[in-house]
């Protein structure tokens, strides 16, 4: 019992430093200028800036794990595109024209970046 546990517990270490890695390889501040104004332009951005083993990554984690991705890289991209800071065009979007919360638009931008990585 004591050595599933071990390994459960180094699994999810291991995730958490996946996703740490992944906000990490594509943050970078953007001013209100550069912000994205489209799911398309913010996937081209993030893709652009990943490297081939986080492109790896991305690809191979399971639609359902995305969410895996809502802290670390989520949170990066809420800040750098301006999420919060009232980049309306990208919220609506990634919202079907109408203005979301930044944590579902960052999610649709995730999947985004995801579903053109299985290609």
């Amino acid at each position: 019992m004591k050595r599933q546990t071990d390994r459960l517990i180094t699994a999810v270490c291991l995730s958490i430093l996946a996703v740490i890695a992944v906000g990490a390889a594509v943050s970078g501040r953007f001013g209100p200028n550069e912000y994205p104004d489209s799911v398309d332009a913010a996937a081209d951005m993030l893709i652009a800036r990943l490297s081939e083993e986080d492109r790896l990554r991305v690809k191979n984690t399971k639609k359902d794990d995305l969410v895996e991705y809502h802290h670390g890289w989520g949170t990066s991209i809420r800040n750098d595109f301006g999420l919060w800071a009232g980049n309306e065009k990208l919220l609506r979007s990634a919202c079907h024209g109408e203005i979301c919360h930044p944590d579902d638009a960052s999610m649709v931008i995730i999947e985004t970046v995801w579903t053109r990585l299985q290609k």
